[in-house]
C-alpha cells in the first residue's frame, strides 16, 4: 500500500475555486463520473448527490478519514463509489505516479468549463493552490491499495 499525508484546502468564499487546467478526460457516462488526469494532478467530478455524501464523509469529522483507492472503488469514510472499470488501470497509474513524487501534495476543489458551471472537481495535485483563493484546513491521508 502506498500512502501519503496530503494538505487539505478550502476556499475562503463559497463557490470560489481555480480551474483544473489541461487534462485527459475519462468519462463514466452511466454513473455521471468524470476523471481528469494530467502529469501533476488528478481529479474527479461526481453527480450532486454523490458529492454531498462525500462532503459529509469528510467535513463532519475533525480529522478527515483516509481517501483510499482500492481495486474497483474509491472509499472515504463510509462513502464509496466504483472506479470506472474501463479506466481503472489508467486512473490507478496516474494516482501512483502522483503519490510517488517527493513533492508536497495538496487536495482542493477546482472547476472546468467542460463539466458545467456547478461541477466541482476534487483535485489531488503536486501544485499548491492559489493562496488568495484557498486556506489550508488540515490533512487527509490518501492511500493506493
Amino acid at each position: 500500500m502506498l500512502e501519503r499525508d496530503v494538505k487539505r484546502y478550502a476556499a475562503y468564499f463559497k463557490g470560489w475555486c481555480q480551474t483544473f487546467g489541461e487534462h485527459e478526460s475519462l468519462a463514466d457516462h452511466d454513473n455521471e463520473i468524470y476523471w481528469l488526469l494530467s502529469d501533476k494532478q488528478a481529479g474527479f467530478v461526481l453527480p450532486p448527490d454523490h458529492l454531498r455524501q462525500l462532503y459529509r464523509a469528510v467535513l463532519l469529522h475533525r480529522d478527515a478519514p483516509p481517501l483510499t483507492f482500492r481495486h474497483y472503488m474509491l472509499e472515504v469514510g463510509d462513502f464509496s463509489f466504483s472506479l470506472t472499470p474501463e479506466h481503472e488501470e489508467r486512473i490507478r497509474k496516474t494516482i501512483h505516479e502522483i503519490l510517488s513524487t517527493e513533492n508536497s501534495l495538496h487536495v482542493y476543489v477546482t472547476s472546468h468549463f467542460m463539466y458545467g458551471t456547478n461541477a466541482r472537481i476534487i483535485t489531488l495535485s503536486a501544485k499548491k493552490p492559489i493562496s488568495i483563493i484557498y486556506k489550508e484546513i488540515g490533512h487527509i491521508p490518501i492511500r493506493l491499495d
